[in-house]
């Protein structure tokens, strides 16, 4: 049964939203950036007004330097060429990176060499700023793909420089500033963009007003999303997957010097659907019941930015404030719930240069501040009980890389962090929870000629359990308890790699190519799970088992002429230490190929992908899921003269309509989808 999105309205406290709407108003515009002064100073202001550059401060590209480090970086023109529904979209056919979730965009979540973001596994950032939000059945994933400039992943462990939450990795997604849309001498603009996509009878409009001036740049961006259920490969409908969506953000950097830089952001987003409370389940049922589901989402960011001539000096401030609030509407029985969580970050990084030496060092601070309302007015079980609790974290790092001789170069680097816990409902006796962490990492890397190094590393990272883990009580379901567990230990995972990078010498076959191989293996200690003991009547969440993940990432990139070709292989094998039994959710082996061409005579592109799943039976029952091939296809359009301006895009997804469903997922995921977008910059 085709379903549509309803409107509903649940009274909650917007907080800061008339705030955030004042500055949407008044084009108060917001950046994350960093200002490209070696462009600044080698030209003119009169001939070139300031340009942004979207960095994450020092930290990503102390990361990226890192040759032990698996990093991929998905690129604008990446992002414009996918003309994604989701920002999961544009990721999905990384090495190790995958979906999970099924195919309603309500569940889905990020999971890095088997380690997912729906349980802080994976950090998630947005220009910068953590995301902290995670709750049981409940996506984190709220940026629509047109705010994005690009998206980067950190594949593997990574709290040295980033803390708490990331075993598997970062994701981090770096907003559009008007620079993204100016060139030249280009002080001022604007675009409109429609899309349609065909499987879901999506439209898809956004629109933006932007400038610069030799101190200013900024930009105001919005959008609206209307989408049915999606359609599946073998013609079947999946219900209550429509969504409607709009939001928008306002970015503004000013940059009274060389050595100066401000920026100011501001982020809203609003989400609407009908949806099972646990949007993974393939129908609503009585332990999923269908719920209206509101997803608010907004954010505002301060960053400083100070870099004079001295090399010891590249400071960037960052202070920053995250609300996501979460309204749901229990249908069958008219219940009323709500979930926030609201975070308050500072983020300070510098990086000094002493000759050949680089030294990072930073420090991290955040509170979470998390409340949920559980209507119980007409359950006659129960259901879990409201909550209210905080907690707080401050972490201190320094990271240095030193050049060893000629061929030989070391990085070492360490953390810590300092956390605490606590419930705030009045009646409660649950415990604080407080503990500390070291976070050391270390490579070296040789480079064994001018084309080939070799690097073996070692990392260590853990995650805070979150409060939702700790401090959740009340009724699960009928028959069953939560039992809190505030002492729960960190989970701590050490992960030991080997990477291989080879450049090709350029031939008349190539103009440029590397070979990039990565085998790791990362050790996990103290994995929290939620135990259900049926017998007993209750549900907690303990710290169960030891794992173990071992995989390898194969990247091969050439280049030839307008050609561009990629090919990838990876593969994620995990198991609990203790029984040899497999872990769940972990990816299964993929391959994925592709390749572009840009004319030379026309302002055409057009590329191909195609992505191998293999079968996944490393399961602890009867389940397996099969394997299936993806093929996309896209191109692009910019036509001259009286047509100056406009841009066509075209891409089509799954283009034989395979039927599949992804490793783990209850449902499956969407056939044949043809996208069509149309983009007019004045």
């Amino acid at each position: 049964m085709k379903t549509r999105k309803d409107n509903w309205a649940v009274k909650h406290n917007h907080r800061v939203a008339l705030a955030v709407a004042a500055v949407l108003g008044t084009m108060s515009v917001t950046p994350q950036a960093v200002a490209d002064r070696s462009s600044a100073a080698s030209q003119s202001q009169e001939a070139n007004p300031v340009e942004t550059l979207s960095v994450y401060g020092s930290r990503m590209d102390t990361q990226k330097a890192n040759a032990g480090v698996a990093v991929s970086t998905v690129s604008l023109e990446e992002i414009e060429k996918r003309q994604g529904s989701n920002v999961t979209d544009l990721i999905r056919h990384l090495p190790n990176v995958s979906v999970l979730g099924g195919g309603r965009d309500a569940a889905q979540s990020v999971s890095i060499r088997g380690l997912s973001s729906d349980n802080g596994r994976v950090i998630q950032l947005v220009d910068g700023a953590r995301q902290n939000f995670s709750v049981g059945h409940r996506s984190s994933l709220f940026i629509d793909p047109e705010l994005l400039r690009s998206v980067e992943v950190v594949r593997g462990p990574s709290s040295t420089l980033w803390g708490s939450g990331a075993l598997g990795g970062v994701f981090a997604q770096n907003t559009k500033s008007a620079s993204d849309f100016l060139s030249g001498t280009e002080t001022l603009g604007g675009y409109v963009k429609q899309g349609f996509h065909s499987n879901d009878n999506a439209s898809r409009t956004s629109g933006a007003v932007f400038g610069r001036t030799e101190t200013v740049d900024w930009l105001v961006q919005s959008y609206y999303n209307d989408s049915d259920d999606n359609q599946l490969g073998n013609g079947k409908t999946l219900s209550y997957s429509a969504e409607r969506e709009k939001g928008g953000f306002a970015k503004l950097v000013f940059t009274p010097s060389l050595d100066h830089q401000w920026s100011f952001i501001a982020r809203q987003g609003k989400r609407d659907a009908r949806v099972p409370s646990n949007p993974t389940a393939e129908e609503p049922s009585t332990s999923s019941p269908l719920v209206y589901r509101q997803v608010e989402d907004q954010s505002l960011s301060l960053t400083y930015n100070y870099n004079p001539s001295q090399s010891w000096v590249d400071l960037d401030t960052r202070l920053y404030w995250n609300d996501t609030e979460v309204n749901e509407h229990r249908v069958d029985k008219g219940e009323f719930d709500n979930n926030q969580m609201q975070t308050l970050g500072l983020a300070l990084s510098n990086r000094s240069t002493f000759k050949a030496l680089t030294l990072t060092t930073g420090l991290d601070a955040y509170q979470d501040n998390f409340e949920t309302v559980r209507d119980a007015s007409r359950s006659m079980f129960g259901r879990p009980d409201n909550q209210d609790a905080e907690a707080q974290s401050v972490g201190l790092f320094t990271q240095v890389d030193v050049p060893l001789g000629q061929a030989w170069h070391w990085q070492a680097g360490v953390r810590f962090d300092a956390y605490d816990a606590k419930d705030k409902r009045p009646e409660s006796t649950i415990g604080n929870h407080d503990d500390t962490a070291w976070s050391p990492s270390t490579a070296l890397t040789w480079q064994a000629t001018e084309q080939l190094a070799l690097t073996a590393s070692y990392r260590e990272a853990f995650r805070a359990p979150s409060l939702e883990e700790m401090y959740a009580s009340g009724t699960h379901f009928p028959g069953n308890q939560f039992v809190p567990n505030p002492d729960l230990r960190p989970e701590e995972s050490a992960n030991k790699e080997f990477s291989l990078n080879y450049h090709f010498a350029s031939t008349r076959y190539v103009d440029n190519a590397f070979l990039d191989i990565h085998i790791f293996r990362n050790d996990v200690n103290d994995y929290i799970d939620q135990n259900i003991n049926m017998k007993r009547g209750t549900t907690t969440r303990e710290n169960v088992k030891d794992a173990k993940l071992e995989g390898v990432e194969l990247s091969l990139h050439h280049q030839l002429g307008g050609f561009t070709n990629n090919v990838s292989y990876s593969q994620t094998e995990g198991k609990n230490k203790h029984d040899g039994s497999y872990l769940d959710n972990i990816p299964a082996h993929k391959w994925v190929a592709e390749t572009d061409y840009a004319l030379a005579t026309l302002p055409v592109s057009v590329g191909g992908r195609v992505s191998h799943y293999a079968d996944q039976d490393d399961t602890n029952n009867a389940n397996s899921y099969d394997g299936y091939t993806l093929w996309d296809l896209y191109a692009s359009y910019s036509p001259n003269g009286a047509w100056d301006g406009v841009k066509f895009y075209l891409a089509i997804d799954n283009l034989t309509d395979e039927q599949y469903t992804q490793a783990w997922a209850q449902t499956a995921s969407p056939g044949r989808d043809i996208k069509f977008n149309v983009r007019y910059q004045f």
